[in-house]
């Protein structure tokens, strides 16, 4: 560490130590405190001025009886420890040590407490889109298994519970001719309400619907969900290939009400309903080559592809159709198996003084005929066109093409305040191409267009995090109205705003997120 007087411009080396020291702090008389590395971990450490004084800045690996100035210390001092028990010792005799077998031993729970405002239903209230949760993790010393499970709870009991465990140690047989694939067993289960009006007795007048009854109640979503994953380099470290199998189940419980007859009147109790069980084989590649540079993570140069293969077959109750068996009713499913194909690829581009142009092309399609939207693809929203929401493209087939102009509004911002240190901001425009359909290609005039810019603010929390701040603006040229079960929705022609802090802009520059949205809508 060194002193810089801003008057005389006179520099002086303040430590000279080994390993470094790190986060200094002067008190008004000049006496300094660090953080310092030893051999039994960080200390801080403190010196007074007086030893500030001899710190000499020529003596640099120049070895020392008692670090880190040749003074003298009781507890430090070399020549009263008895060396010659080191330098006569014999390994050839050794205690009798009892044999024991090896196990790996886990770090400590590490538990992260969250607050999550989650206003994906729209019904919730503003206390009841506040969802509290906490991260836990652990791994094997040696990088061999690793726990990652999360959960989140708001006041309506609406969940977001997960669990992955990782296995990156070596399989037998299969390590043998090379292979070490990291493989990974994933449970997520997920559910949200909403309220409904259960219909009965419709009666239909000049093409008036009119029902006896309308009764209230609370439907259930569910989502569980079971996956299976193995991932390994080929090739070279740039390309990633992962096989993955999905198994899904959506359940929608319905809240026990009461009909009212002419007689007395009758509950209905809480029944499941089981619409949909899904099974994907997904095969994925990744190839990714990007220049390491300071600013990889907040302006990206370099390519990236990813291609996705899925094959999908699904019992899916479409139609809302039961059988009656042992007097219970009993969904009719649909049979819907398919195959699924996903290419999306970056291009970032450097320009000058560290701007940059990005070409991203994605293209999607289900083959064969069509199959309900219920399976689309989604291109909207934060990770993709983000002028329109994520509901509001969707088909069986899409494509999309995005411009991205990134150039540096504030390097080196070099600012702390009060644990936020300041580092650099980015600004970009966008332009957005593409739509999704389902049937016949749509003639290119009906393509959507969008344009926005987005900022990035990168910072470190506490000498130690890193810490992403973005904010997007984006603007759809094109309006359209859309039919959903609830009627008509009109989009475009309106202002979107995204924002977000994270630990890095993984989110805002992920790719391949237009399949597996979650459809408990």
């Amino acid at each position: 560490m060194y002193s810089l007087n801003l008057e005389t411009k006179e520099k002086k080396q303040l430590t000279n130590v080994i390993g470094g020291a790190f986060m200094p702090d002067v008190s008004e008389n000049g006496e300094l405190t660090y953080s310092g590395y030893t051999s039994t971990g960080y200390k801080i450490l403190y010196i007074k001025n007086e030893v500030q004084k001899v710190v000499s800045s020529t003596a640099s690996y120049v070895w020392r009886k008692n670090p880190p100035l040749d003074i003298t210390k009781p507890n430090g001092d070399i020549d009263e420890f008895d060396i010659a028990s080191l330098k006569n010792f014999n390994d050839y005799e050794t205690p009798e040590y009892a044999e024991t077998k090896y196990s790996g031993a886990f770090s400590s729970l590490t538990v992260f407490p969250f607050i999550r405002f989650d206003n994906y239903n729209t019904q919730n209230s503003f206390w009841q889109r506040i969802k509290p949760g906490l991260y836990v993790a652990s791994n094997d010393m040696l990088n061999r298994y690793s726990i990652f499970a999360g959960a989140a709870i708001n006041a309506k009991w609406e969940r977001d519970l997960f669990l992955i465990f990782e296995f990156k140690n070596k399989l037998p047989l299969i390590s043998l001719i090379g292979l070490k694939p990291e493989l990974s067993a994933e449970l997520y289960s997920v559910s949200r309400k909403a309220d409904i009006d259960v219909l009965f007795g419709p009666d239909t007048v000049n093409g008036n619907v009119s029902y006896d009854q309308i009764i209230p109640t609370e439907v259930t979503y569910n989502l569980l969900e079971f996956d299976l994953a193995a991932r390994h380099q080929i090739i070279n470290r740039y390309n990633d290939l992962e096989l993955r199998f999905i198994f899904s189940r959506y359940t929608a419980t319905i809240g026990s009400f009461i009909i009212e007859t002419d007689g007395d009147p009758i509950l209905y109790p809480t029944s499941d309903d089981t619409y949909f069980i899904g099974r994907d084989f997904r095969l994925s590649y990744n190839f990714e080559a990007l220049m390491p540079t300071r600013d990889t993570d907040i302006n990206p140069v370099g390519m990236e592809v990813d291609f996705v293969y899925d094959y999908e077959w699904n019992e899916f109750n479409d139609e809302g159709e039961y059988v009656i068996e042992d007097g219970l009713l009993i969904p009719k499913y649909n049979d819907y198996n398919f195959h699924r194909l996903l290419l999306d690829g970056s291009l970032y581009i450097p320009l000058w003084s560290d701007h940059t142009l990005t070409t991203r092309l994605a293209g999607g399609t289900i083959l064969g005929p069509a199959v309900p939207d219920f399976f689309d693809f989604y291109i909207g929203g934060l990770i993709g066109f983000k002028a329109y929401p994520f509901y509001s493209l969707s088909g069986n087939e899409m494509t999309w093409l995005n411009l991205t102009y990134r150039f540096p509004l504030w390097r080196d911002i070099d600012y702390k305040m009060s644990f936020l240190y300041f580092d650099k901001i980015f600004l970009s425009f966008h332009f957005d191409y593409g739509d999704a359909w389902t049937g016949d290609f749509p003639s290119f005039s009906d393509f959507k267009k969008g344009a926005g810019a987005e900022i990035r603010l990168d910072m470190n929390s506490y000498y130690l995090f890193p810490t992403a701040v973005f904010f997007n603006a984006s603007y759809g040229f094109d309006q359209f109205d859309k039919v959903v079960d609830q009627g008509v929705a009109t989009y475009g022609k309106e202002w979107r705003f995204y924002g977000g802090i994270l630990f890095g802009f993984d989110i805002v520059n992920s790719k391949s997120g237009f399949t597996n949205p979650n459809r408990l809508r």
